[in-house]
């Protein structure tokens, strides 16, 4: 059973502290508009709460510098509130799509776009709503052009906006050296900001290249049958040399796709094609059988041991980093206590049988069970699993299950 994920619960929190914030700045504008004698009575309240919003002002700012940090910038590390809005975003794909099948892979490759998208924007708006909290108790340093008296909470949120976003209108502007150096850091930090968003998305681009080659190399190398069909095949009618090298072909996809997910799980598993050949299940599938084929046939030629053992390692790895990042902390334990049962060792006998019928051995002797692969046979039907249930979706079984 997946466990619960609290990180889904940002989303509704950042909507609803967003209400919270303009609220509060609607009724001190309100209150600074009392008689005299009521806001001289209130100026020590007043005082609080402006000191009350400049702290929670540098808590939202500190909040969203450490989400950009960690999700763009960090190679080990998610924001909690990109996490929230991707697992958010994406329970809500899933789901609409198991009600709606017809349009289920078209809501899926929106998932992708906008989780990126409410990303940003979650990311932007907390800077500006952050840095309008701590510009609002100093507005009294502020003209604006022509004069229309003290700034109002929505005139402070219009000149943060400008600032942060560097358009800068100039019809409101700083008048003491706090506001000039505050409005100096504000740039900076927008103009940071929208760079580091804009190098993201080109890597984002270049990583879903990567991932869709290996989809494509995986799917065209089956040409519509199973990995371990294709692995015997190769092994059987071009010799070790092929099989060697296309085992050490794919584990150098597995292994970009591993960095992939690790950099940027935002999006590495979430944005998807229409297409069902870019889909990444069925390349998984197909590398896991022809991982347990080549360790079965590594076992009588000893040629292809070392590259069998290469590709066994990379694919557990990304299986690793796919339960990590995508799936739940439980099924991750599971995975690195992997125990194989009788039924994974039968699976490894028939594609030890298939092997040696495609390299014309037809005796029917079943042979000796391979324990490493019968340990990614277990592995990866706890994973197939796992993300048949992230992605509501049918997803074949593996061919030595069928």
């Amino acid at each position: 059973m997946r466990q619960p994920v609290l990180a889904d619960n940002h989303v509704p929190s950042f909507a609803i502290s967003l209400t919270i914030v303009l609220g509060i700045g609607v009724g001190i504008d309100y209150a600074c508009s009392l008689p005299p004698q009521c806001a001289a009575a209130a100026s020590g309240v007043f005082m609080t709460m402006d000191i009350a919003l400049t702290v929670v002002g540098l808590l939202l700012v500190a909040l969203a510098v450490r989400d950009i940090w960690a999700s763009v910038l960090h190679p080990d590390a998610e924001g909690v509130f990109a996490k929230g809005i991707r697992r958010g975003t994406w329970r809500l794909a899933t789901a609409s799509g198991a009600r709606l099948p017809r349009w289920r892979r078209h809501l899926l490759a929106l998932a992708g776009p906008v989780i990126i998208a409410l990303t940003f924007i979650a990311w932007i708006l907390l800077i500006i709503l952050g840095l309008t909290l701590v510009v609002y108790p100093m507005r009294d340093e502020y003209v604006a052009v022509p004069d229309t008296g003290e700034l109002t909470f929505l005139d402070t949120l219009y000149y943060v906006g400008g600032t942060v976003t560097v358009l800068g209108y100039g019809d409101i502007f700083p008048v003491s050296g706090t506001g000039q150096m505050l409005a100096l850091v504000s740039s900076a930090l927008g103009f940071t900001m929208f760079t580091g968003m804009a190098s993201y998305l080109i890597e984002v681009v270049t990583g879903m290249t990567t991932r869709n080659r290996f989809a494509l190399a995986i799917h065209d190398g089956v040409r519509g049958s199973s990995g371990a069909v294709m692995l015997a095949d190769c092994l059987a009618e071009d010799g070790v040399g092929a099989a060697r090298h296309r085992c050490q072909d794919w584990a150098g996809h597995l292994r970009s796709v591993d960095e992939l997910v690790h950099r940027y799980p935002l999006v590495a598993f979430t944005y998807r094609s229409h297409r069902r050949e870019y889909d990444p299940e069925p390349a998984l599938r197909h590398a896991a059988e022809a991982t347990v084929a080549a360790l079965v046939a590594a076992r009588s030629t000893p040629g292809l041991r070392g590259a069998a053992s290469e590709l066994a390692s990379a694919l557990t790895r990304l299986q690793t980093t796919i339960a990590e990042n995508y799936l739940s902390s439980e099924l991750a334990r599971r995975l690195a206590v992997a125990a194989p049962d009788d039924r994974d060792g039968q699976s490894v006998a028939r594609v030890g049988l298939l092997v040696a019928e495609r390299a014309g051995d037809h005796s029917g002797e079943r042979p000796e069970v391979d324990e490493h692969a019968a340990t990614v046979v277990h592995r990866s039907r706890i994973l197939l699993d796992g993300l048949k249930q992230w992605t509501r979706g049918d997803i074949d079984d593996h061919d030595w299950d069928v």
